[in-house]
């Protein structure tokens, strides 16, 4: 039963072929990490470091068969380190159908980035603004190498102050590959020395005078007393309003109704007396009805019984 499944996936595996999920051609960009004569090793944005060889032409070698010369000259001028474009295709091998540099826009700049790997001689850094990786390297002082010239030995004792994913900022140019002219270290805020202390005191200079106390200006400045302005405003005596209007005498309304006259009728039909004094009451002075007005009504004949006047049979 193991041999008959054994040989059910084997049989499997010869259906799909070696070929199966393996991808024919692509196009990338990364840094030229290393190069031969017949081959260049390329690390691309994602990470992934390949070789590449140059396409064969002919059959075997002792039929002539090679290496694609044009591909060949073309390795010959790349410079490794730079960012490079890749035209690739598979036949067995990876292969390099086109391959040429990426140089930048600019010859010199300021870059803001994360270190992401770092060499003896370079590091790479991922700008923060297009999110690419470059390689910078050490700058080259003195002439060639066979007259003493070499990478400047203070940039390659800088890249041990730095670590993996650390944020660098490096001032880099460009000469056959980018550079590194100087770092720039995280900027220190400046501390505020308030003008009232004076001047720092040079160092190797004795200062033979004590120091004067430290004294605060402001508290030098003369403070004039403080008046609150409401008391300089002169109170006005106080008066009551009322007090102020003229006194009147209130009148009585019905005080203003002429009084009866000397020698009138009172109630009882009797002449008032002329040393009495004069009543102001107004409702006193309504006339008295006379006797002779009597009651209308009590001259209208009473009606009768209405059942008196019907014959009588």
């Amino acid at each position: 039963m193991k041999l008959l499944h054994i040989g059910f996936l084997l049989f499997s595996f010869s259906l799909w072929g070696d070929d199966f999920m393996i991808k024919k051609s692509g196009f990338l960009k990364g840094i030229l990490n290393a190069k031969g004569d017949a081959w260049v090793e390329v690390k691309e944005d994602k990470g992934l470091l390949e070789r590449y060889l140059a396409p064969w032409l002919g059959g075997s070698p002792s039929r002539g068969g090679g290496f694609d010369s044009k591909t060949l000259g073309v390795f010959k001028d790349l410079v490794v380190g730079n960012r490079v474009y890749l035209d690739w295709f598979w036949d067995g091998h990876l292969r390099v159908r086109t391959i040429k540099s990426i140089k930048p826009f600019k010859r010199s700049g300021i870059m803001n980035g994360i270190l992401i790997q770092k060499g003896d001689r370079w590091i790479d850094v991922e700008s923060k603004d297009s999110f690419l990786p470059w390689r910078f390297y050490a700058n080259w002082v003195g002439g060639m190498p066979e007259v003493g010239g070499t990478y400047n030995p203070k940039t390659l004792e800088f890249f041990n102050k730095f670590e993996v994913n650390e944020s660098v900022r490096v001032v880099w140019s460009y000469d056959h590959r980018p550079r590194i002219e100087r770092f720039i270290e995280q900027e220190k805020e400046e501390v505020f020395v308030p003008f009232y202390e004076g001047k720092n005191i040079p160092v190797g200079v004795i200062n033979s005078q004590p120091s004067p106390p430290v004294v605060n200006p402001f508290e030098q400045v003369s403070t004039p007393k403080q008046v609150n302005p409401f008391d300089q405003a002169v109170p006005a005596p106080q008066a009551n309003p009322f007090d102020q209007v003229p006194n009147a005498i209130p009148l009585n309304p019905f005080d203003t109704l002429i009084s009866p006259t000397k020698g009138s009728v009172d109630q009882g039909g009797d002449e008032q007396n002329s040393e009495s004094p004069e009543s102001n009451n107004p409702f006193e002075n309504v006339p008295v009805p006379t006797a002779q007005e009597s009651n209308p009504f009590e001259n209208v004949p009473l009606p009768g019984n209405p059942f008196d006047t019907l014959p009588k049979n």
